[in-house]
């Protein structure tokens, strides 16, 4: 029988942009005393990777088609230039958005369809969008681990999603690296990395919660440095 263990790591600090955060989230496994283990992961939130990566879009520099202007017309509580950053998020297809009773989803780079195409407010006159390649994130993370500890941990970028019709949040998976995101038992198929994600979300909680990152002990899995969250699509 698996036991999981999910652990906060401590002491990371506000992320600011061009930050290391491989770097930052070493010295602080080191300063919460957390030791590290093989097949180990660290579900990290998108946010502060993202923050890190600078990946901060500016409004007022955003040029607004008239199909987000038509889209606006529908969605009034988003601001034109976000929407028109949801259809560039979308490959600029409207078939790739997701609408429903005052709820817009899009299917965007990474291929998971999510609200807002993933885009976050950050201010009042900016959005911070996900990583331009999570897997790769997860991947420089997991690197700066091994270089460190010489260890070979899995690495989640997750981040926390809406969905359509249901109250609150889940949290998904966005990128992955050493974990495959598809387990195949009994005949089935279960999306590991997402159900893991979930899992982290219990202890990582909602922006304001303050815990970007966790790791996760136990669960068994075979350690695969080819592993991409496009397997699960």
């Amino acid at each position: 029988m698996q036991h999981l263990v999910i652990s906060a790591i401590e002491n990371v600090p506000v992320i600011s942009p061009n930050d290391s955060i491989g770097q930052i989230l070493i010295a602080a496994i080191k300063e919460s005393h957390v030791r590290l283990h093989d097949n180990d992961i660290l579900s990290v939130a998108s946010k502060v990777v993202s923050i890190a990566e600078n990946r901060y879009i500016d409004l007022n520099t955003v040029k607004v088609s008239q199909e987000a202007l038509l889209l606006h017309n529908k969605f009034r509580r988003k601001k034109p230039e976000v929407l028109q950053l949801i259809l560039e998020a979308a490959g600029g297809d409207s078939s790739n958005l997701r609408l429903n009773d005052g709820w817009i989803g899009a299917k965007n780079h990474i291929g998971r369809v999510l609200t807002s195409a993933g885009i976050d407010k950050a201010t009042e006159d900016s959005v911070l969008l996900l990583p331009s390649n999570p897997d790769a994130s997860a991947r420089n993370i997991g690197d700066a681990i091994f270089k460190e500890f010489g260890l070979h941990v899995g690495v989640l970028i997750t981040d926390s999603d809406g969905r359509e019709g249901i109250a609150g949040a889940t949290q998904l998976c966005v990128g992955l690296y050493g974990v495959p995101p598809i387990r195949k038992q009994y005949d089935s198929e279960e999306t590991v990395c997402d159900m893991l994600a979930a899992a982290c979300g219990l202890i990582m909680g909602q922006r304001g919660n303050n815990i970007p990152t966790v790791v996760v002990s136990g669960f068994q899995y075979i350690f695969d440095v080819n592993a991409k969250l496009a397997d699960a699509f």
